[in-house]
């Protein structure tokens, strides 16, 4: 292994080992909160159904400008930056 760091989860925020695209979780990694968004089948939405851009989570972020309502954060909804650095994902 290369010793890198997991990518953190869009749902749980976690970094732990788990298939990250069919995570379920209700819960955050830490069970402090329950989390703002689900997947459906492969989409990620807020638990009011609203999309969210997956890429937007990613650690290089979306520059795609059609759809800026979309880009925020699937662990606080900030506007400000993506799920890999949010201050409640797991470090």
């Amino acid at each position: 292994t290369s010793g890198s760091a997991l990518s953190a989860c869009a749902v749980c925020l976690g970094r732990h080992p788990h298939k990250i695209i069919d995570c379920q979780a209700t819960k955050i990694w830490d069970n402090s909160s329950n989390t703002l968004c689900s997947r459906l089948g492969k989409v990620l939405t807020m638990r009011d159904g609203r999309p969210i851009c997956s890429d937007w989570q990613r650690v290089s972020g979306c520059s795609n400008t059609t759809h800026d309502r979309r880009h925020f954060c699937s662990g606080c909804a900030a506007s400000t930056h993506g799920a890999q650095t949010c201050p409640r994902a797991q470090r």
